[in-house]
């Protein structure tokens, strides 16, 4: 079994305690992906992995002052980072099951002067899910294209 078939935990808090900041992870072509970059100020980050939506634990995360900075979907595992937050950007948290790519509900988030900080596509649960926080007027507004994947 290679060793990243499994969420990484271990490999998470190695990173941290390298005063390293995870900045991505992933899960594709049956591993995971974690990405971490150099931090200057000590970030501490922590991670929630469980088997279903975790919509507590990110009301929870919020309760405590901490931003998310990430939710990631895997091997039917929902991982959510999070972090102290010092400007407190008022995320907030949309899920959209069975109805396909949330373009409509994505278009309503511009409209409300929302951006999505945070997507993920959860194919064995068939559910997508964002967080998205208010954008100031100077941020460009994002473009989101869906992109067929087509398997030859």
């Amino acid at each position: 079994m290679h060793p990243f078939t499994q969420f990484p935990s271990r490999l998470i808090k190695k990173k941290w305690n390298e005063n390293k900041k995870i900045r991505y992870v992933a899960f594709c072509n049956g591993m995971w992906l974690v990405i971490s970059e150099e931090s200057r100020n000590i970030v501490k980050q922590t991670v929630v992995v469980k088997s279903q939506l975790p919509t507590d634990e990110l009301r929870k995360i919020w309760r405590q002052g901490k931003k998310v900075s990430l939710i990631a979907y895997g091997s039917g595992k929902w991982v959510i980072i999070s972090e102290p937050d010092k400007k407190s950007p008022k995320q907030s948290f949309y899920a959209s099951t069975s109805n396909g790519f949330p373009r409509s509900k994505i278009k309503d988030f511009y409209s409300q002067k929302l951006r999505i900080h945070s997507m993920v596509h959860a194919d064995k649960e068939d559910t997508w899910a964002l967080i998205v926080e208010p954008r100031s007027d100077s941020k460009a507004l994002q473009r989101v294209q869906y992109l067929s994947l087509i398997h030859i």
